[in-house]
């Protein structure tokens, strides 16, 4: 979710997550480095005529993984996006596939709705063709669909019971590779990476929020393949300090001044024979109307007088007189 409390016609509201408003983004990322490979912004409905049979979590995937067909890939995702009908169309697109899955989707079989009590590590499960529906008892009941792994293929894992006791415990394959995978994803790469260190600034402008979280995807995109290839260790605020001093360049706003003349170059005031030049084409006269002075007018107070310089520039007597005479 990119925030955002702005007037927008993308806008979401997500009650449930920890930005409740804003942008909604979807993104393809490797699970062990974090890399985005992919992401797309939610904007509206659509009204593809070609994606009339798949659910919107559905359709993300499919547009999300459409470059990765017949690449032997493994793709993980949760049960906000898994059902049936979607495992059976990424398998025909040779895309190997796993996720979480909620109990009232369509198409699951009578298992998940067996009310019978497992014991923890205890599992059961129903396969047609190639897809698995996994129901396996951690301290509540956990439901996996994929269509790779082989469901009787099981491994243990670490939990904590009543006591706070950590304990082995049984589970099928599918159910650690799943926490591995997601977990790289959600927990310790690209959203960390991300949230640390974000160039975004509040602003009601209702691009700028996607703006600059484009601007933060791009460097830390940039900072994972830089570890990757340099193999070193290098944090990220020093990638991002590096990454500002290049960009930059040595580029200021600051006006720069000319160097002073050489008789000026070692002293602080200016000497007469130039303070007093010309002195005598300078000297105030009045004129006919107002005209604003060029010295002491400002866009908040503008001052304006009858008296200029016999050269045609507006000014006050005091103090501006003296300022423009070098006094």
């Amino acid at each position: 979710m990119i925030a955002f409390k702005g007037r927008s016609s993308i806008k979401q509201y997500m009650p449930m997550k920890p930005v409740k408003r804003g942008y909604k983004v979807w993104c393809l990322a490797d699970s062990a480095t974090g890399y985005i490979c992919k992401f797309y912004i939610y904007t509206s409905k659509t009204s593809d005529s070609e994606k009339q049979n798949y659910g919107l979590g559905e359709r993300v995937v499919i547009n999300l993984t459409s470059s990765l067909k017949n690449k032997n890939c493994m793709v993980a995702f949760d049960n906000s996006f898994t059902s049936v009908n979607l495992m059976e169309t990424l398998l025909k697109d040779g895309i190997y596939a796993l996720g979480t899955v909620r109990s009232n989707r369509k198409n699951l079989p009578d298992t998940y709705k067996d009310k019978t009590k497992l014991q923890r590590g205890e599992f059961m499960f129903e396969t047609k063709g190639k897809i698995s529906a996994i129901k396996w008892m951690d301290s509540k009941n956990v439901y996996v669909l994929t269509n790779y792994f082989y469901p009787k293929d099981t491994t243990t894992v670490l939990r904590r019971n009543k006591a706070g006791e950590r304990q082995t415990v049984h589970c099928p394959k599918v159910v650690a590779e799943y926490n591995r995978i997601m977990g790289g994803v959600d927990t310790s790469k690209f959203d960390q990476l991300h949230e640390r260190y974000a160039v975004g600034r509040r602003s009601t402008k209702w691009w700028h929020g996607i703006l600059y979280y484009l601007i933060d995807m791009s460097i830390v995109n940039s900072f994972i393949l830089m570890k990757i290839n340099r193999k070193r260790t290098v944090d990220q605020l020093s990638f991002r300090i590096n990454l500002a001093r290049q960009l930059i360049n040595g580029y200021t706003s600051r006006k720069r001044r000319n160097k002073p003349v050489q008789f000026l170059s070692n002293k602080r005031a200016v000497p007469d024979e130039v303070r007093l030049a010309d002195v005598g084409k300078h000297l105030p006269i009045q004129q006919a109307t107002y005209k604003r002075c060029r010295l002491c007018s400002t866009k908040a107070a503008e001052k304006k007088r009858y008296m200029c310089s016999s050269c045609q520039v507006p000014l006050c007597i005091q103090p501006c007189f003296n300022r423009f005479h070098g006094k």
